[in-house]
């Protein structure tokens, strides 16, 4: 695995519903190329295995269900997201909280099929908890900073110190990412001087006028 990480969130915004997700995927995809940084695309789930299978982008579906087997009506199963071709998932994002048992059930789940999870945590402590479920990735994202534009390596940067510390005293050898009002480059590097191996943003890149650039300034800022 690359040494940094970048994970692209698209959300639902209506850029990328239906063929703006592939776009983005594929400007994604020639970054990582040029780059070598771990870069991901979590598409809306309509869109999930077409992107994967269009682009060759690294792709994450947004969430996974909890439930399993045939009869599951409308439920995103993490079987249906391995077929379609991602190689992971964001869990408990604070848009799509998961109880602490369903993630205790889930996340060894998900990495015995060999998908990677990135872990959402609120709080430093949360962080440190969840970080023993042994993710692939654990995130600290404050909600109140979510697309405010503010970004949590600066305005919070000694939450990002508290998480970075607690979550390995644990022993914790996975990736340590933030989030949460990434916008700039300069946010990308407050966040590395701080300790994290990546970021997860979302509107930063979906929102802006040209796609690859930005997700080149945040790759370049990881390197």
């Amino acid at each position: 695995m690359p040494a940094r990480t970048l994970i692209v969130n698209c959300k639902n915004y209506n850029e990328v519903l239906g063929e703006g997700s592939i776009r983005l995927a594929l400007a994604v995809r020639r970054v990582a190329e040029a780059t070598k940084v771990n870069a991901v695309l979590a598409p809306p789930t309509p869109m999930l295995g077409l992107v994967a299978s269009k682009t060759g982008a690294r792709v994450f579906s947004q969430t996974v269900a909890s439930k399993t087997g045939d009869k599951t009506t409308g439920a995103i199963l993490p079987q249906a997201v391995k077929a379609a071709g991602a190689a992971g998932t964001i869990l408990n994002h604070s848009e799509s909280r998961k109880t602490p048992a369903e993630l205790s059930k889930l996340v060894p789940m998900l990495a015995g099929m060999g998908l990677e999870v990135c872990l959402c945590a609120k709080t430093s402590e949360e962080a440190a908890r969840l970080s023993k479920l042994a993710p692939a990735y654990v995130a600290v994202e404050p909600p109140e900073l979510i697309g405010s534009g503010v970004a949590v390596s600066r305005a919070k940067p000694e939450l990002i110190q508290r998480t970075v510390s607690a979550v390995r005293r644990t022993g914790y050898v996975g990736k340590i990412l933030c989030g949460a009002g990434i916008v700039s480059g300069e946010d990308v590097r407050a966040a590395v001087k701080l300790g994290t191996d990546g970021v997860l943003v979302a509107s930063s890149v979906v929102k802006a006028a040209d796609w690859e650039g930005k997700v080149r300034e945040l790759a370049n800022s990881l390197m």
